[in-house]
């Protein structure tokens, strides 16, 4: 099977997906005044990490690499939130440009692809501990991340610079 292979054998969705997310990455490259009230929401995807690594049936083992990177993502996010608050009102928020967003959400996207390719050619691979333990580690990270930069929005004071 040639590399090209697992390009070209991806389902089509993919692609218009990966597009999608580059744009959002890039758009939190600039400042920007935003809702705030869909930021509150994106610890969302820290319940589709939660969803995928059970869906690998790890071991014990497993969920406590997870459970432990979701919380060192976590501290992250709310460390690095803090530095990118321009402005918080009751509804919305101005955001200095930084480029976190856009390499969590691509290692999100990369992530869940080479699990994807990794468990149709090569399952034993897939299923084993390594795998397990690196997968679960980069998911609870990037899933903690968007807990503790929501956390830090809902913590901030409002209607003040910070």
């Amino acid at each position: 099977m040639s590399p090209l292979s697992f390009i070209t054998n991806a389902p089509l969705w993919v692609w218009p997906l990966l597009a999608l997310l580059i744009s959002f990455g890039f758009v939190a490259t600039r400042e920007r005044t935003t809702l705030i009230a869909p930021l509150y929401g994106l610890p969302l995807l820290g319940i589709l990490s939660f969803n995928t690594v059970n869906g690998l049936t790890p071991d014990a083992s497993v969920w406590v690499l997870f459970f432990g990177a979701y919380v060192i993502g976590a501290w992250y996010g709310f460390v690095f939130q803090e530095s990118i608050i321009l402005y918080k009102s009751r509804t919305h928020v101005t955001l200095s440009g930084e480029w976190l967003t856009m390499v969590v959400v691509m290692v999100i996207f990369w992530m869940n692809f080479v699990g994807g390719a990794m468990q149709a050619v090569a399952p034993a691979a897939y299923a084993s501990l390594t795998f397990q333990a690196i997968f679960a580690s980069i998911a609870g990270l990037t899933a903690g991340v968007f807990l503790g930069r929501a956390t830090r929005l809902i913590t901030s004071p409002s209607e003040v610079a910070i």
